[in-house]
């Protein structure tokens, strides 16, 4: 049994993509944030002082106050690992290597030197592998006491896939896949060969799939991934570099494979990117399918929790209870890396407490909140740019509603920041899902992306099986979903080009605030739903506080800003 003093457990992930930190006391996370929130860095990977400040100073704690930091990986095995694997790259490649292995030996030892810096030489340093730190997350989170647990992404320490059980708040590992066979290094290496960054990239091949044919290059990927008897899958790694190199996934055989070279990021897109990224998704389906169907196979229970960074393809997530023999799925708000922040605090309190009784942890607005005095201050600092008055909440939901049906585009900021990629309601971007013309303005003129980037509605709860061919419930917008054939025309800004939106639903006890928009809406609208999408512009992170979202707000186009109980407008000089 564990025994510490204040039950406070600080949780880490740091050192590839999406840094952060989680707060746990007696199994309650009472605190949790992305390090990108506060540098602007998008996918920050430095250590994260600032979540962890964040965090201190919000509770009325100090660093006195932590009994055990835990982090989401253990060191010993990821080192063993890239020595390993680097070592594959062959003589010419040798002093590449040992550069990588010393670098990361290097990162491994100032990590620690770092907590003690902060914690004292004393503190208890708990080191959690990276995939039960990802099926921590996902388990501990859910509202299941027994069920199976796939986590599924990159790599970890030499992990890229593992089916487990929970049950009574244990975690048992049944089956893993090994580096550098990984669905999540396939698809992050077709990525980076269509142009787009991997870790950041892969939603905007999700996105860009549908305009695409996918049996244009299945015969192709033939050569590339295969089935093993056990139910898993081995890559033909002549077509990878990303074994040995860090700058490198892939090498001039795979474009030799397929016709044509690499696309440059600023090269247009053309059918065949198009062909090879909805190739790409059905083969990554085909391949996860046949993992879960193991899944069931080791055991047979109805409820699946799903992790690691593979859990936000949610073009695959949305066919889970139709494609395999789950009945009911649950998928974190955060289920990549950063997630794991509160994965690894989880499974090292559930592990020292096996009889803990389960605390919820479902709630996914776990960052920074402001007062409205504070954002007063911060408003009156803004006076030459806006102008604003104060609104109750009844009186300033019709209004809004009003001016989303009129075809104004909307910032919406109110509460805790959420935890994750995405914006579920305090840090978003509304609009009427039923202007044609809406995706094109918001893509163009508010986001300035790319104009093939699909966005999602918000819907209440009780109502999406009236417009949507699903029955589960979304609150963390992680599935994607068909639209109902009869609604498509009426919903065209939110409705993709194969007929389908990522949906997240909404209930009055999860988001009061936006339930009741959404009611208003379905009365003046017609349809009880609104354009969600993050609040930020192309390569800025969510907005954190009042001053980061009126900087925004007057960067673009957009109409209206509420800030809470504040209604701003632009100032026209």
């Amino acid at each position: 049994m564990m025994k510490i003093k204040n039950n406070y457990i600080l949780g880490i992930s740091c050192g590839f993509h999406d840094a952060g930190a989680a707060l746990i006391n007696n199994g309650k996370v009472i605190g949790a944030t992305l390090e990108e929130s506060f540098t602007g860095i998008k996918h920050d990977e430095s250590f994260p002082f600032k979540s962890i400040e964040w965090l201190l100073e919000s509770n009325n704690l100090t660093t006195s106050d932590i009994d055990v930091v835990s982090f989401y990986e253990n060191p010993q095995l990821k080192i063993d690992r890239i020595e390993k694997s680097v070592k594959k790259g062959g003589f010419f490649k040798l002093l590449n290597s040992s550069s990588i292995i010393n670098r990361n030996k290097k990162a491994y030892k100032e990590l620690e030197n770092t907590i003690k810096s902060l914690f004292g030489n004393n503190i208890e340093i708990s080191y959690v592998e990276h995939h039960l730190s990802h099926l921590a997350y996902s388990y501990y989170t859910s509202p299941y006491e027994r069920t199976a647990i796939v986590s599924v992404d990159g790599v970890g320490e030499w992990e890229t896939a593992v089916i487990a059980y929970g049950d009574k708040n244990t975690i048992t590992k049944l089956q893993t896949i090994e580096y550098p066979h990984s669905l999540g290094m396939l698809y992050s290496a077709f990525t980076a060969f269509l142009g787009f960054k991997p870790n950041e990239g892969e939603y905007k091949v999700m996105g860009l799939a549908p305009y695409g044919k996918p049996k244009t290059y299945l015969d192709k990927f033939e050569s590339i991934i295969s089935s093993t008897e056990d139910g898993g899958f081995e890559l033909n790694m002549d077509f990878f570099d990303y074994e040995w190199s860090t700058d490198m996934m892939f090498n001039e055989k795979l474009g030799e494979l397929f016709g044509f070279t690499n696309r440059l990021p600023d090269e247009e897109l053309e059918q065949h990117h198009m062909d090879l990224a909805a190739t790409l998704q059905q083969v990554y389906e085909n391949y996860f399918f046949k993992l879960l169907n193991r899944a069931f196979e080791l055991k047979p229970v109805p409820f699946l929790c799903l992790s690691g960074g593979c859990a936000y393809n949610g073009t695959a997530n949305g066919k889970i209870t139709d494609l395999s023999k789950f009945q009911t799925l649950w998928i974190p708000p955060a289920p990549s890396d950063g997630g794991s922040a509160i994965g690894c605090a989880l499974y090292h309190y559930y592990t020292n407490n096996p009889t803990a009784t389960r605390v919820d942890n479902t709630v996914p607005y776990l960052g920074p909140s402001y007062s409205n005095k504070e954002i007063k201050d911060i408003l009156d600092e803004s006076e030459i740019d806006v102008w604003y008055e104060y609104k109750e909440y009844s009186e300033l939901i019709p209004y809004i509603s009003k001016q989303i049906v009129d075809g104004n585009v909307i910032g919406w900021f109110e509460g805790k920041m959420e935890f994750g990629a995405r914006a579920l309601g305090n840090r978003s971007i509304l609009a009427n899902p039923r202007d044609p013309q809406m995706k094109t303005r918001v893509n163009r003129v508010i986001k300035k992306r790319e104009g093939f980037r699909p966005f999602a509605p918000m819907v209440k709860e009780e109502e999406r099986t009236k417009y949507f061919d699903y029955k589960m419930l979304v609150p963390f917008m992680n599935q994607v979903v068909q639209v109902k054939e009869e609604h498509r025309k009426h919903l065209p800004a939110i409705t993709h080009v194969d007929g389908s939106a990522r949906i997240q639903t909404v209930s009055n006890r999860q988001h009061t605030n936006m339930y009741k928009l959404l009611c208003q809406l379905h009365k003046d609208n017609g349809y009880p739903m609104v354009l969600n999408t993050s609040f930020n512009l192309k390569d800025q992170t969510m907005v954190l506080d009042p001053k980061t979202a009126i900087e925004t707000f007057l960067n673009c186009e957009m109409d209206i800003l509420v800030l809470q109980n504040y209604i701003v407008r632009k100032k026209i000089l």
